[in-house]
């Protein structure tokens, strides 16, 4: 998939990003070739489109607002990715989603995937995940993390093998995490180029003191394992620390029934919405549940954050990041607002699922139920309505009086 580097930093951040971020999104899923830019075998590909400042009649594109005029970081001279809050948008004009193709499943495809059926990646493992901390951690530190999974595998169960590397803030002792990391995720024909590639986003995390993380789905392994890696969570507080490990371990979750290592050409990867809204979702509700933070005032927040992008980009909708090179288009256009279609509508998106069925329905229905099904019709059997009708539906939601939509919230 095409991924610029902003785009990668807001990709799977949990919301709890230290900047500068390096790597935080499921970058090499499963082999070194998803890591770089561009789709293969969807058809011709959509011509790149560049949506600038208003100069003529375009359709699509935004002008300065009055705030630009006394931001020291945002305005003409400083356009950057994050400044679209200083911005105001003609509205956002959809692509034909029949512009946007997809390829059949070819036997290939269907070999690997039984191989990991037969492996049992999609089934729970009677270990839990092990872990690997660098040695400037505190046992205090590595146990913020190791909450934040013990209640999402509570709920969720155990899949893997995982192992979860937890680094701190001295970039001379990572080699050994690094080493160990990459004997875990790849074989050892891979390990070099582990080494120059995420083996830098670790030692990146360090140099910057991060708090981010990215996860790893090592489907093409020899033995297919599961990891992910996470910045020191205490400079975050215990609280956020927790939470964003279970959102991590949500990923690690939703990888165990995906398998198909390149879904994006099949048309069969999760929604991006649903990917990271669900995640951020089932991490606060699990958090508020264990006592560490108000999945109530987190959720507020997210729902100031969502309808506040509907009036600053009017016509952008979670349907416009479904497909990666949808995302890409959004990005072009507004930069990181599609961070908020990812994680604040997303959240309220599954809040509405859940006040439909439940958070159970959600969570151990619809996502494993995807392998057999197909995510359309997974998600008609689960929720009683096509992907589309949803679509609709919440639309209509968002529009209703604020009392009305936090009326649909689950208690946990």
């Amino acid at each position: 998939m095409v991924l610029s580097l902003a785009m990668v930093s807001a990709a799977c951040s949990s919301n709890e990003v230290a900047t500068p971020a390096p790597v935080e999104s499921e970058l090499a899923s499963d082999s070194v070739d998803e890591i770089g830019v561009g789709a293969s075998g969807q058809g011709d590909e959509e011509p790149q489109m560049t949506f600038g400042e208003c100069l003529d009649d375009e359709e699509m594109c935004w002008e300065w607002s009055n705030e630009a005029e006394n931001s020291p970081d945002c305005g003409p001279a400083n356009d950057h990715d994050y400044c679209w809050e200083y911005k105001v948008f003609k509205p956002f004009i959809s692509l034909n989603p029949e512009d946007l193709s997809s390829s059949p499943i070819d036997a290939d495809a269907q070999s690997r995937a039984q191989r990991l059926v037969d492996s049992g990646w999609n089934a729970t493992v009677d270990s839990e995940a092990t872990y690997f901390a660098t040695s400037d951690l505190r046992e205090s530190d590595l146990e913020i993390v190791r909450a934040g999974i013990r209640a999402a595998e509570q709920y969720l169960g155990a899949y893997g093998p995982m192992r979860v590397y937890v680094i701190g803030s001295d970039e001379e002792i990572t080699e050994p995490a690094i080493d160990d990391y990459c004997a875990w995720a790849y074989d050892p024909d891979l390990e070099e180029h582990c080494r120059s590639d995420q083996g830098v986003a670790i030692w990146e995390i360090a140099h910057y003191q991060g708090a981010n993380a990215f996860a790893q789905h090592s489907r093409d392994r020899s033995t297919p394992t599961q990891s992910f890696v996470i910045g020191n969570p205490a400079q975050l507080g215990a609280a956020d620390g927790a939470k964003i490990a279970a959102h991590e371990y949500v990923h690690v979750y939703q990888a165990a029934h995906q398998l198909y290592e390149r879904a994006d050409e099949y048309g069969l990867d999760w929604p991006r919405w649903l990917e990271e809204g669900a995640a951020e979702f089932l991490a606060l509700y699990l958090a508020d549940e264990n006592g560490w933070l108000s999945f109530t005032e987190r959720m507020e927040e997210a729902l100031d954050g969502a309808l506040d992008l509907r009036t600053r980009v009017p016509n952008l909708t979670i349907a416009d990041i479904a497909d990666e090179r949808q995302l890409e288009r959004v990005n072009d256009y507004c930069g990181l607002c599609f961070g908020v279609l990812q994680y604040e509508t997303g959240q309220w998106a599954t809040a509405w699922l859940a006040s439909k069925t439940s958070v159970d329905e959600v969570f151990h229905g619809f996502f494993p139920r995807t392998y057999e099904h197909g995510i359309d019709r997974a998600f008609e059997l689960s929720f009683g309505l096509s992907i589309d009708e949803f679509m609709v539906e919440f639309e209509d939601f968002l529009q209703l009086p604020r009392p009305q939509q936090l009326a649909i919230l689950p208690t946990p």
